[in-house]
């Protein structure tokens, strides 16, 4: 080979190995997008969950059976029926897949670590509960994820009833307290210092989860008092709602921990995670 040809024979590899290089990084920053996607969709679920509980206990709804069951089936109604977002659709099915790879995360424990007196019902009940109720209510959007999720074809048809059901009682629960004007409850959102989670703060920020859901119940209901939807350190990935402060509390430690379920349990990255 003459040094003419070698010459184009380097340029030519060291082009080749730059696409890839710059291939492989666009596949990278993809996976980092969607690991943030997924953990922004489990906190839209989150907060109308954590939401659910801030009303039982503003409002002294009524709860038949476990508080937790009903408020996923509120969250749940919600994403379904009211939340206008593009991709509502997209974030019920995360935060069913969050559940579901909870509960395999768990399974190597053995049965004697499962606390079934807990006031949640186990991980991989949640996420079944809330596909019946996405197939109950839109087969034709959600049939796919029933099918993945094994749900034969007479489960899915009485999912129809399951889902018609809640959404009559949290409706029957919930119309006495809607507002009947233009009157906006008193609602503050709030981000705390977010330290080593900054990009998740950022996150939240610019999807604005918060502020969309505090928009829609201060114009939906007739709150007793201020409240507060608040994003925080918390020392542990949770969310909950504290009735002495009247807060749902959102911790930034939540949606890095979905974050990397994402990443590692759902793509598979592993070790080998940039």
């Amino acid at each position: 080979m003459n040094r003419c040809a070698a010459a184009l024979a380097a340029i030519f590899t060291c082009l080749t190995l730059g696409a890839i290089g710059a291939q492989a990084q666009d596949e990278d920053n993809q996976v980092l997008a969607d690991a943030m996607a997924f953990a922004l969709h489990d906190a839209a679920f989150t907060m109308y969950h954590e939401i659910g509980h801030l009303l039982v206990g503003e409002l002294g709804l009524p709860v038949l059976g476990k508080e937790e069951d009903a408020v996923d089936a509120l969250a749940t109604i919600w994403l379904l029926e009211f939340d206008e977002s593009d991709d509502s659709y997209d974030a019920l099915i995360d935060a069913a897949d969050g559940w579901y790879f909870n509960a395999v995360n768990s399974t190597g424990s053995g049965v004697d670590d499962f606390s079934y007196y807990d006031e949640h019902s186990l991980d991989i009940q949640r996420a079944y509960a809330m596909v019946c109720m996405m197939v109950g209510k839109d087969p034709e959007a959600f049939g796919e994820t029933a099918d993945i999720y094994e749900l034969d074809t007479d489960q899915q048809e009485a999912c129809g009833y399951t889902y018609e059901q809640a959404l009559t009682s949290w409706m029957t629960l919930l119309d006495p307290h809607l507002t009947e004007d233009d009157s906006v409850a008193s609602i503050e959102v709030v981000y705390d210092e977010a330290g080593d989670y900054e990009d998740y703060a950022r996150a939240l920020k610019d999807y604005r989860i918060m502020e969309y859901a505090a928009e829609t119940v201060a114009a939906s209901f007739l709150l007793p008092g201020p409240v507060t939807f608040r994003a925080t350190q918390c020392g542990e990935p949770n969310a909950f709602y504290d009735p002495s402060a009247s807060e749902v509390i959102y911790c930034y430690e939540m949606a890095e921990h979905m974050f990397y379920m994402y990443l590692y349990d759902i793509v598979g990255w592993g070790d080998t995670a940039n």
